[in-house]
């Protein structure tokens, strides 16, 4: 059974970053500091987004996968590679 408390406390941690990011790119109008503390930076090599209709069934198998955005990559690539 998972401890409910530290669950909270994570998710508050999430939300009160990233509510104090907003609220100083808002007020200053630019965000400060360094790049990698402002969350998940993408990878360099990742600068594409490709965006496409799913039924709602594969929707929610990707959803549940360990890692979705990878899984998606790793399929596609495989798909490729499999028509060369």
């Amino acid at each position: 059974m998972q401890d409910t408390n530290a669950t909270e406390i994570k998710l508050y941690s999430v939300v009160n970053i990233d509510l104090k990011l907003y609220l100083r790119f808002y007020i200053n109008g630019k965000a400060k500091g360094k790049p990698e503390n402002f969350g998940n930076q993408p990878s360099k090599e990742l600068t594409e987004q490709l965006n496409f209709r799913v039924t709602k069934e594969m929707k929610e198998e990707v959803k549940a996968k360990d890692d979705p955005p990878e899984f998606c990559r790793q399929a596609i690539q495989e798909k490729l590679d499999r028509e060369k």
